[in-house]
């Protein structure tokens, strides 16, 4: 199909061609949807570079969407290109302005998102895990020094900038629910975070701050091990149900909750997790059984009810899980060279 007319319509379409003040691009195939925008594969003309296009899309409630929130999330990605670990988010390239007013963002183009990894291969490796959890909470670390938070981290908004048989550096992607902790008073009784990877404060519309995201950190951990989320439902009430069965919750918080919330039966997720620790057991190699232990052992600081106690992303980064730094013990076996080299596959070069 030919490409058709530039800026001229009031939303992007597949097969046109759009212009910014700086680049003109040649738009394509429509990649991804979401409650309020859509993704397009392009291409900047003359360079030929491929870009990725997210644009408002054109359901009402795309066109109810305040423009100071979709303005925002432009203004998250140009304050995050100032980070020092900026290589840990998708990069804002350009913007384009459509004749609705609408702003369109130009990114550049990544290669696939965690959620697909674990749907077409299954679980990945401890190995593997570790230096993908290490990026996202360095990206953590680098949105708390900007008073971000970015409120729906989950499997679809971590991406692979390339194939991951060809490593496996990581960007944090789409900050349409993210919101600055100077406006967080502005954030009580929203739904934010996707269910499954929602914290307690949310449910139980307590404060709100960065913990919200090492909650999330937290789910997606065993996931990545075990190819099964952590709590899989899709109603708020259930997750509450899963929290209570499942974490050390305050008395005062659940009060309120009929007895039967405390009989539901354990999220498969949940159990997949707690087999971890019998493959502890069962193995013999001493290094692996220490390294499961403090696998588990972060998770579990993640997933602390109370957001005031739950670890953040910096002490994260210095947790023995994440350096590594009980393999000194072993320091010639293959099992220590091979973590070592993965892992310094993914140092930040700042």
């Amino acid at each position: 199909m030919a490409l058709a007319g530039i800026n001229e319509e009031n939303v992007l379409q597949e097969n046109t061609t759009i212009r910014s003040l700086n680049a003109t691009y040649a738009v394509h195939k429509i990649i991804g949807t979401g409650r309020f925008s859509c993704v397009y594969r392009a291409t900047e003309s003359g360079t030929g570079n491929a870009v990725v296009i997210k644009a408002p899309n054109d359901s009402d409630s795309s066109r109810r969407l305040d423009r100071k929130l979709y303005l925002k999330e432009l203004d998250f990605l140009n304050r995050l290109k100032s980070s020092q670990l900026r290589a840990r988010y998708v990069r804002l390239r350009d913007t384009v302005l459509l004749k609705s007013g609408m702003m369109c963002f130009v990114m550049e183009r990544l290669s696939i998102t965690l959620q697909a990894v674990l749907h077409n291969i299954g679980p990945l490796p401890m190995c593997m895990c570790r230096p993908i959890v290490r990026q996202i909470a360095q990206g953590l670390a680098g949105l708390k020094v900007f008073g971000i938070v970015h409120a729906d981290l989950k499997p679809d908004n971590i991406m692979f900038t390339s194939g991951i048989g060809t490593d496996l550096l990581v960007k944090i992607i789409d900050f349409g629910w993210a919101f600055d902790m100077k406006n967080v008073h502005t954030m009580h009784q929203k739904q934010i975070q996707a269910i499954p990877y929602r914290a307690p404060e949310v449910c139980f519309q307590g404060s709100l701050d960065h913990g919200l995201d090492m909650w999330a950190l937290g789910c997606i951990m065993p996931e990545i091990v075990t190819g099964v989320k952590l709590f899989d439902v899709d109603e708020e009430e259930l997750l509450i149900k899963m929290i209570i069965r499942t974490r050390p919750v305050p008395e005062y918080l659940i009060s309120d909750y009929p007895t039967h919330f405390y009989d539901t039966q354990l999220p498969v997720g949940w159990i997949q997790f707690q087999n971890l620790h019998y493959d502890v057991i069962e193995q013999n190699d001493q290094q692996c059984c220490e390294d499961i232990n403090w696998f588990m052992d972060l998770v579990y600081q993640m997933l602390v009810v109370m957001p005031d106690t739950r670890i953040t992303a910096v002490d994260a980064l210095a947790h023995p899980f994440l350096t590594i730094m009980h393999f000194i013990k072993y320091p010639s076996t293959a099992m220590t060279k091979k973590n070592a080299k993965l892992m310094e596959s993914c140092k930040l070069d700042i």
